[in-house]
């Protein structure tokens, strides 16, 4: 126990010999006297002189200049026509890299502003006779001519900002119109015989120049082969020892082998085979090409050839592990979707023409962008592509081969649910045939550039979409076994969180919601940069959307929205645990009333939310004074249209103010008579006796006459009548009651029971038994324990309560009407009923 003690005391010496001692062991013998220290800190205590204003000048001036010339450099270059795509996006990038470098000098600047700003306002408003003493007029004059200077130079740097917006603005325009002058730009039709014998003339030259680079460059390899070999060994080595460790241990340990048992099972199969299959046979490809380009094994059109070849094979390797994981066409029990057997095996044979196609034309047209093709060769590509592509696309989508494995018990019939609405497949499906036969059609007008471009990025995005599905399926259903209340994690994290299955289920379902969001996401990212776009103009977007926009003079962006928000629920979340500290930790060790308890309670929960309000506005940057102004315009309105809620809210502040009812409260409003439960906002609920819910508005408890039982106190007073006969002592019968009365636990015994004589009647005399009880919440249990006990004490003494005598009179009248029932009267006279012998027709 002395241990951490001692350890804490010599830490705390040694800081403290750290602190003071050091110095003074460490003083020189030069160190100035007890007089001259005092004059140094005098000197450092005196008004600071003002700061170099003469180099912040300089340098904002020389960083305007050298950025003018920047930007004007980065106009020259960005108006060229020859640019590619390429080209301008790394001119556009390097054009907001410039921007973020001018907005960092703006803000120290608008640091130098403030500073200034608050300098004068210290020297107060100027008279407007101009009379104030010579230094405050020199000093005003001073720092006014100084903050002049830099706003000038603030506002030349804000014209740069806006010169560079205008550039990135127009590179954007110059991208745009150089995709839609390359798309549209129309070459001879293929359907031409002499087009299409010159494109298969020169595509045999370019596929025999394709061919011969990597062997016409060998001799450079081989030169530096003996320097290069061993990294490029070891890199080999290490992609194959992945691959094969992947394929005998991986494979064999967690993959599709026997039955699967689970969903989940099935999904860590797929995940092992498209890493066996897909990830580590394109490492074993990649890694090799990747060495030889780094090392420069490679040189000129040789070294294009192996990095286009490596970019087609690992794009084919992954894509074709990925549909063999969902598919597993050999492995039937292991399958993802639910698609017959006949059907998956030409989906697989399909997707693997298609995506062969695909990525021997992708590979030949980045080879392609490196020589001179003719337009018959481009024109004749673009033909033959579109057709195969477009061929097995068609050949894939067909319906017949997507319908999933169960029928219903109608056959081939649409169910209702098809037939009422659209079916989201159905769509894409015939969007994606849409667009197929579009290629083909750009492909043979002579639009050779849209029909590859159309295609290649439908492909691409059909598989983003497979490949995101996938993922999202796969972190979606180890989510549910973490949500299944058998399984060892969903134990695990019971055990260390302590969370119940209800909080386990409910964190899994916002974390679905979360992933949910985070697909569609990723989907729209990977779509705009298969589209075209780049990270730089993703940037861009992401940078405008946070800049926001402007309200009046205060600037509205996501950020300061998702500020607003953090601020508000944390000051949410401090009024909450606030509240839960009172109700669990302070209040039970005290003799405060529950109703005061609940006052307090709602009052800080009141105090909060506004507090938490206001705090998020403020973050937002509302003015508040300004949302004072608007709260005042609004008041009329409110006051008008929402006059009932305005009330009730009133109303509820009085009662938790004033008090006249709280919770716990026995009371009895109109009809209603229970317990008050909750005050709220709005309305007060109010539990009867028999276990239902009243809600009553706030106004009605503040304008309406009610009665509260235990408004003081929980004193009250119940009365047990009691009928005695004519025949009996009331003195002893009144003895009885008050013995039985005084024998009750819960009956107070002061004041004391006491017994009333109510009066006489005709049957009885009637007495009455009041007690007074310390909790009139108990009246039920102490009533009907008092009736018991009167009861029993009375049988068990001889006295019998009087019995109501009935008399029972009866006319002769009367009777003889019970016995022979009513005389009958005679009809009156009809002077339209039929003569004699007449029939009514």
């Amino acid at each position: 126990m002395l241990r951490p003690a001692l350890l804490v005391g010599f830490a705390l010496a040694v800081l403290g010999w750290s602190l003071y001692g050091q110095p003074a062991l460490a003083q020189p013998t030069g160190a100035p006297s007890g007089n001259s220290l005092q004059e140094t800190l005098s000197r450092s205590l005196a008004p600071a002189t003002s700061p170099d204003l003469e180099g912040i000048l300089d340098e904002a001036d020389s960083d305007i200049t050298r950025w003018e010339q920047a930007l004007e450099m980065f106009r020259l270059i960005g108006g060229r026509a020859d640019l590619s795509q390429e080209q301008l996006a790394i001119i556009r990038t390097q054009i907001l890299e410039t921007k973020g470098v001018i907005e960092e000098q703006r803000r120290r600047l608008d640091a130098h502003i403030s500073e200034l700003n608050a300098q004068i306002a210290s020297l107060g408003p100027a008279p407007e006779d101009g009379l104030e003493p010579d230094a405050v007029l020199r000093r005003r004059g001073e720092l006014t001519e100084r903050l002049r200077e830099i706003e000038g130079r603030h506002k030349e740097i804000g014209l740069l900002i806006e010169l560079a917006d205008q550039l990135v603005e127009r590179i954007g325009v110059a991208r745009v119109a150089e995709l839609r002058d390359r798309l549209f730009t129309q070459y001879p039709t293929p359907l031409r015989p002499d087009v299409l014998l010159t494109g298969l003339r020169d595509g045999l030259d370019v596929l025999a120049r394709i061919v011969s680079a990597p062997v016409m460059d060998l001799r450079r390899f081989l030169e530096r082969g003996t320097t290069a070999l061993p990294p490029l060994i070891s890199v080999t080595l290490a992609a194959l020892a992945f691959w094969l460790a992947s394929l005998f241990w991986l494979e064999r340990r967690f993959g599709p082998h026997g039955e699967p048992g689970s969903y989940s099972r099935k999904v860590l199969a797929a995940v092992v085979v498209a890493i066996s299959r897909g990830l580590a046979p394109a490492a074993v490809i990649a890694a090799p090409i990747y060495v030889t380009d780094q090392l420069a094994l490679a040189s000129g059109f040789a070294a294009i050839v192996l990095v286009s070849a490596q970019e087609a094979l690992v794009r084919y390797l992954l894509l074709t592990g990925l549909i063999r994981a969902a598919l597993s066409p050999h492995n039937t029990p292991w399958r993802l979707p639910d698609i017959p057997d006949a059907s998956v095996s030409v989906i697989w044979r399909r997707s693997l023409i298609l995506l062969t196609t695909l990525h021997v034309a992708l590979f030949l047209i980045q080879v392609a962008q490196n020589l001179d093709i003719t337009p018959e060769l481009r024109s004749s590509f673009a033909l033959v592509f579109s057709l195969l592509i477009a061929t097995n696309l068609l050949a894939l989508l067909r319906r017949v081969y997507w319908e999933p494995q169960a029928q219903t018990v109608f056959g081939d019939d649409e169910s209702d649910d098809a037939r009422a609405g659209v079916d989201p497949g159905t769509v894409i499906r015939w969007v994606l045939i849409l667009v197929a036969v579009a290629g083909v059609a750009f492909a043979i007008v002579g639009y050779s550039e849209a029909a590859i471009w159309v295609l290649s990025k439908l492909i691409d995005i059909s598989f983003l979409a497979l490949a995101l599905i996938m993922a999202r399926g796969l972190i979606r259903d180890l989510a549910g076994i973490v949500d299944d209340q058998e399984t060892r994690p969903h134990r695990w994290i019971q055990r260390i969180a302590g969370a119940s299955d209800t909080a386990i289920t409910r964190t899994i379902f916002w974390f679905n919601i979360l992933i949910d969001l985070a697909t569609f996401a990723a989907a729209l990212i990977g779509v705009a940069l298969i589209a075209g776009m780049s990270a730089g103009d993703l940037y861009l977007i992401v940078l405008r959307t946070l800049d926001g926009f402007d309200v009046g003079s205060v600037r509205i962006s996501p950020g300061s929205l998702l500020a607003g928000l953090v601020a508000f629920f944390v000051a949410l979340v401090i009024t909450r645990m606030i509240q839960r500290g009172l109700v669990r930790r302070i209040f039970p060790h005290t003799h405060i009333d529950t109703g005061v308890q609940h006052s307090v309670t709602a009052g800080i929960g009141y105090v909060g939310v506004t507090l938490a309000l206001l705090t998020g506005v403020a973050v937002v940057g509302f003015d508040l004074s300004n949302l004072a102004l608007i709260a005042g315009a609004l008041s009329v309105g409110i006051g008008f249209g929402l006059q009932a809620i305005v009330n009730n809210f009133v109303s509820g502040l009085i009662l938790l103010a004033e008090r006249p009812i709280k919770v716990g409260d026995w009371i009895k409003i109109g009809a209603f008579e229970g317990t008050v439960k909750r005050i709220n906002v709005r309305a007060t609920e109010i539990q009867t006796f028999q276990r239902s819910e009243v809600i009553i508005p706030n106004s009605e408890l503040i304008s309406s006459a009610l009665v509260n039982y235990t408004h003081k106190d929980k004193y009250g007073r119940i009365d047990v009548a009691v009928p005695v006969s004519y025949g009996e002592d009331p003195k002893r019968v009144g003895d009885m009651l008050l013995e039985i009365a005084s024998e009750h636990p819960m009956v107070a015994t002061w004041p004391e029971p006491y017994l009333y004589f109510h009066g006489f009647d005709d049957v009885a005399m009637r007495l009455q038994l009041r007690v007074y009880l310390t909790d009139i919440n108990n009246f039920l249990t102490v009533t009907n324990d008092l009736h018991f006990a009167v009861a029993e004490r009375l049988r068990a003494a001889g006295i019998a309560f009087p019995r109501p005598h009935t008399d029972t009179r009866l006319r002769r009248d009367d009777v003889q009407d019970r016995m022979l029932g009513p005389v009958p009267t005679e009809p009156a006279f009809d002077h339209q009923a039929p003569k004699g012998g007449e029939m009514d027709s």
